[in-house]
């Protein structure tokens, strides 16, 4: 295995995010095409039964306004699309133009687009495989356990439980790294789906150690990522309270919704944009370490072919003159 210089990479990385600005608005897309967690808020069974009243009228709402509430889903749905759409694209783009400016060639985001849209399908079938293969890996660990709890045999479904997480845990993590050096064969390498997936399982599977101590550094740098997202949080409360405040006093109760409101969009895009920085630099970094672990075999099949062709090209004068003769 290669000795890895993992603070040079890093040094690397941020300097091809902070020179290519035009990178993030493909990071701008990966983070959009991330998707976000949804909180569901459950009331207790006591609640249920004192909000008999309020749950119906919620259920006349719905039968009322049903036109706006399925237009309302359907828009969300395409939003869906499109920003996973955006997602796959800005994956692509983002491999193929850090790639070039790693090797110090021309790239813009004009032709960083025209290669996401290039190998879309690639990346899009990739993600769909082995999300696919980890839900119906979760439904298989699932289904037993499931079985034995609703049987009431809690020891046995305990045990289980607790195995299936074992087996879990290990089918995530190299589902992951599947993924993440398959995007880097489709688009780099130019390889179909499979090929790709073999590639990424044959270079996971000899670089084991250094693919994990690069995802532990990853940690330290998601903290700093939080960090540097929470750090406008005290600017924002206290300009957004006082104007809250004073939009209440002056103007009422909705004027003070709406500034909250603002406040909290204003909160939200700066959190997108951090992470869309994060997406570009992330994204380097694992294409810089790619090279340090998958380079080294490329010399020896150049050597290879043109050790097998220069015999089969010496030959041929020769032949040809006999036949002149």
């Amino acid at each position: 295995m290669p000795s890895i210089n993992y603070l040079e990479i890093i040094k690397k990385a941020w300097a091809i995010t902070w020179k290519n600005r035009y990178l993030w608005w493909f990071g701008f897309f990966v983070a959009l095409g991330g998707g976000g967690g949804i909180n569901y808020f459950f009331n207790s069974g006591e609640e249920k039964e004192l909000d008999l009243a309020q749950n119906e009228k919620i259920l006349e709402f719905i039968s009322q306004n049903i036109r706006w509430i399925i237009a309302f889903a359907i828009v969300a749905i395409l939003l869906l699309i499109i920003f996973s759409v955006l997602g796959i694209i800005g994956k692509g783009a983002l491999i193929s133009s850090i790639e070039k400016n790693s090797q110090g060639q021309v790239a813009n985001f004009k032709s960083g687009w025209i290669d996401g849209k290039k190998n879309f399908w690639k990346i899009f079938i990739i993600d769909f495989s082995l999300g696919l293969f980890i839900f119906l890996t979760l439904l298989i660990l699932i289904a037993p356990v499931a079985i034995l709890f609703l049987n009431k045999n809690y020891i046995i479904g305990g045990i289980l439980a607790f195995l299936a997480i074992l087996i879990f845990i290990p089918i995530a993590i190299l589902s992951s790294y599947l993924r993440t050096y398959g995007y880097l064969y489709c688009v780099l390498g130019k390889l179909n789906f499979w090929p790709a997936i073999e590639n990424a399982y044959n270079l996971f599977v000899k670089n084991i150690w250094a693919s994990i101590l690069l995802s532990l550094i990853f940690i330290p740098l998601g903290i700093i990522l939080i960090l540097v997202v929470l750090a406008i949080l005290p600017l924002l409360l206290f300009v957004f309270i006082i104007l809250g405040a004073i939009g209440y006093f002056a103007l009422g109760k909705i004027t003070a919704i709406v500034i909250g409101i603002i406040g909290v969009a204003i909160f939200f895009l700066y959190a997108i944009f951090v992470k869309s920085i994060y997406e570009v630099f992330s994204q380097a970094i694992w294409i810089l370490f790619f090279h340090e672990i998958a380079t080294p075999k490329i010399p020896e099949a150049v050597i290879e072919v043109e050790t097998k062709t220069e015999p089969i090209i010496k030959p041929m004068p020769v032949i040809e003159t006999r036949k002149e003769n």
